[in-house]
């Protein structure tokens, strides 16, 4: 099992995130539209959607969305969320590496830190070529990815955290010969019970980013320090790349 799959199909990250996570959707999506300025009744593929929460507010906005994840439990889960908003939205299990869309959307977003999960960059590139064919000509990709010069600057060995009655332990390193930031989990339960799970991540710096998408027929347009549409530096707490099929 690849440690995506491992905690994208448990229930705990629902339990740990969700509540956080749309309090901030709403801005976070007013950030979006301001980029990418769609017109109304656009269509718009949120490639790695988890449960929809982009996606669905998305839809309330009025724009036509399909919302694709590898994990079956993340679908699931916006399947429900969309039925209980009455909001229609299409919800997918796919990999993002072998999309069948062509030139069917006008927009593709890949928010949260959703690229880099694959050891093969050829991976990566494969997801970038999914985006390329799903976009219609003149289509934008927009990708929410952290600032790594920063992330790795600023690393700590050790973080902790605690949401709601749960305690979090997440132990970093950067694996400098691979270029990749990875972190363990330790989630502490009120009596003591423990889960833990892995992440590991490409730390790609912007310019490798825009070579990735040039090489597969994207033209890169903009990078953001966030979804805000702030300038983006080198202490920028994200980057932001905006890309365009010509």
């Amino acid at each position: 099992m690849e440690w995506w799959e491992d905690i994208y199909n448990r229930d705990i990250y629902f339990r740990l995130y969700e509540t956080e996570d749309i309090e901030s959707v709403a801005e976070e999506t007013e950030g979006i539209i301001k980029l990418l300025k769609p017109q109304p009744q656009a269509k718009i593929l949120d490639l790695c959607c988890g449960y929809g929460r982009h996606s669905i507010e998305l839809a309330k906005k009025g724009f036509k969305v399909v919302g694709v994840d590898i994990s079956e439990k993340q679908i699931q889960h916006a399947i429900k969320r969309a039925k209980e908003s009455n909001i229609d939205v299409v919800f997918q299990i796919k990999d993002a590496r072998k999309l069948d869309f062509n030139e069917e959307f006008d927009f593709v977003i890949n928010m949260f830190l959703s690229f880099g999960y694959f050891e093969n960059q050829e991976e990566d590139k494969d997801v970038l070529k999914s985006v390329f064919k799903a976009l219609k000509p003149g289509g934008k990709f927009l990708m929410d990815f952290w600032n790594a010069e920063k992330a790795i600057r600023d690393l700590k060995p050790i973080v902790t955290e605690k949401i709601k009655d749960i305690s979090i332990v997440k132990e970093w390193k950067f694996d400098a010969a691979n270029k990749r930031l990875n972190w363990k989990n330790i989630v502490i339960f009120p009596d003591g019970r423990k889960e833990s799970w892995n992440h590991s991540i490409k730390a790609y710096m912007v310019a490798e980013i825009k070579n990735l998408m040039e090489e597969v027929g994207l033209k890169f347009e903009k990078v953001y320090g966030s979804l805000k549409g702030e300038e983006y530096t080198i202490n920028s707490p994200a980057a932001v790349i905006m890309a365009i099929k010509n």
